[in-house]
């Protein structure tokens, strides 16, 4: 039973909200990009694994993923975190 006051929060919900805030971090990174004094904001190392294929004859399966991070989507990790603890 939850008291007055306590809020329920999911981990499903902090994962939406994780991946949320990348995106809008990562396109905002990417449109400040074409200011010439702000190109930085759109450079940073990207993390994953490359797409591989593997093929049964009768089913092909490509298994991959790549998670590109900038300082602007880091920023945007932070507050889709703080906005998951004020729910």
């Amino acid at each position: 039973m939850k008291g007055y006051g306590q809020h329920y929060r999911s981990a499903w919900l902090l994962v939406i909200l994780l991946i949320l805030g990348g995106i809008v971090g990562g396109l905002i990174g990417h449109a400040l990009s074409s200011v010439q004094h702000l190109a930085f904001l759109n450079q940073g190392p990207g993390i994953g694994l490359p797409a591989t294929t593997l093929n049964l004859d009768f089913l092909t399966l490509t298994f991959g993923f790549t998670f590109k991070v900038n300082p602007v989507s880091i920023l945007g990790f932070i507050a889709a975190f703080i906005i998951y603890l004020r729910l």
